[in-house]
């Protein structure tokens, strides 16, 4: 199925991103892809995929053949006919501006007729459960919805290979389980399926074998028997996810609120246009003596509740006071930053110095701020060439020294591995030492167990629950 030996690779104007790279996977494997954020995962499964060279240029060296076809091909059609692939970012794969023309596109391209092109769309809308996005604009979907549509996608034609990048990211619990359903429907019609994958947990009962890569390098080849019999210390030491759950212990200790920053909702309702009320909270009060974890399924709301506390969008009634005063939405931008969960939406500038310190209104914190995130190496790249991971730690670094006293994480440890979901916890943390007002949404429960001391969870567009937790650090 897949053949490659001595395979290295370094993109235009850059260091080896691969080294010597020896991968075999036979037919109706399952393989799991792991290693830190930047170890070269996303490049490997390009060069597999065919965008490294056909999109990615740069220096490919080694041999193999994938499908039965070597990697060179000039056949590029043909060859991407037969795999199915759902990227880190989904916004990357999308090529029209509704969910149903979407699901259709791959189908319509290769010229599918009429009739197996509708079986196939009911097939796929009942499997994923889409039907109350099947009439929805791509742009008001969330990121957690948008992954789902990208792998429903890569699904409508019957591939014999699949890749995916990072597919649970931006999903809550329960799509995850029901991405993991739909692998195993693919696994038992005997598909051949690679996934490079943090969040390890969802995986466990369907991977046949880890590939670790560190540096470039793949490190370690361990079949499922042999990782699960890791002591949790030692997958700790290799800085991989944990391979179970942790729950949410709940806290009966209520924190002083003795000088903090009291951020404060009333009556707040917003919708957007020709749609039911996106958001109703009535009363809801939020101290940066807390780090606080906005909860909740896809689409419930938290996003909406982010923009509307940032001033990026106006409530349609209602009101948002700091410490006692009501703020505008212009008022609430200045004193606000927003991490993104689509960082790329954020990523301006051409090197990564000049990205997080030219509107940094706190560069006394500058030094410590590229060490608590490790950014030395990456200062003089440019933000585009960067790894998924390595731009969530850029987007953070601006956060912190953008000098706001409200600070919003949208899915902060997206593409993170252990050692930086970690490096953003006791970032955070630090920023409660600071008395800035941290918000964090999130459906990373290892990262909550970590980092929050209280969570609010918002379920269609309503205050469902506000529980204080007992953090395990």
């Amino acid at each position: 199925m897949i053949e490659l030996k001595n395979l290295s690779f370094a993109y235009e104007d850059q260091i080896e991103i691969l080294h010597s790279v020896d991968v075999t996977v036979e037919e109706g494997e399952f393989v799991v892809i792991c290693g830190k954020s930047g170890c070269g995962k996303s490049t490997l499964l390009r060069i597999i995929n065919g965008l490294i060279p056909e999109l990615y240029s740069g220096e490919l060296k080694g041999q193999g053949t994938v499908l039965n076809q070597p990697l060179l091909t000039k056949e590029f059609n043909s060859y991407v006919r037969d795999i199915g692939v759902v990227f880190q970012n989904p916004k990357t794969q999308f090529f029209t501006s509704d969910v149903y023309s979407e699901l259709a596109f791959a189908m319509e391209n290769y010229g599918v007729p009429k009739v197996e092109m509708l079986t196939r769309l009911q097939e796929i809308t009942q499997q994923f459960s889409l039907e109350p996005f099947l009439e929805k604009s791509m742009f008001h979907l969330s990121g957690g919805q948008k992954q789902l549509i990208a792998f429903a996608s890569a699904s409508m034609l019957e591939h014999r290979l699949f890749l995916l990048d990072e597919p649970s990211s931006n999903l809550d619990v329960e799509t995850i389980e029901q991405l993991k359903s739909y692998l195993e429907i693919l696994k038992a019609q005997g598909m051949t399926i690679i996934v490079s994958e943090h969040r390890l947990f969802y995986l466990t009962d369907l991977a046949d074998r880890y590939l670790m890569m560190e540096d470039g390098r793949i490190v370690a080849n361990w079949t499922k028997a042999e990782l699960l019999a890791k002591a949790p210390a030692f997958l700790q030491e290799q800085g991989l996810r944990a391979l179970t759950q942790p729950g949410l212990a709940r806290s009966s200790k209520t924190p002083e609120n003795t000088g903090a920053l009291i951020l404060e909702c009333q009556k707040l309702r917003y919708h957007y246009r020709k749609q039911a009320t996106a958001l109703a909270i009535d009363q809801l009060q939020l101290s940066s003596q807390y780090i606080t974890g906005i909860i909740g399924k896809n689409g419930a709301g938290k996003s909406t509740f982010s923009k509307l506390l940032s001033g990026l969008i106006k409530p349609k009634s209602g009101r948002i006071l700091l410490n006692g005063q009501e703020l505008t939405a212009k008022q609430l931008l200045k004193e606000s930053f927003v991490v993104m969960q689509d960082v790329n939406l954020q990523l301006f500038f051409e090197t990564v110095e000049k990205e997080i310190t030219v509107k940094a209104k706190n560069l006394k914190v500058f030094d410590k701020v590229v060490q608590m995130l490790h950014l030395e190496p990456l200062l003089d790249r440019h933000p585009q060439t960067l790894s998924g991971g390595e731009k969530q730690r850029v987007a953070i670094a601006s956060a912190l020294l953008s000098g706001k006293r409200i600070i919003i994480f949208d899915e902060p440890t997206s593409g993170l591995d252990l050692v930086h979901m970690e490096e953003v916890s006791n970032t955070l943390l630090w920023l409660q030492q600071e008395n800035i007002l941290v918000l964090v949404i999130t459906h990373d429960k290892e990262f909550l167990a970590r980092t929050c001391q209280r969570v609010v969870h918002i379920e269609k567009g309503q205050l469902k629950a506000d529980d204080l937790l007992h953090t395990e650090y």
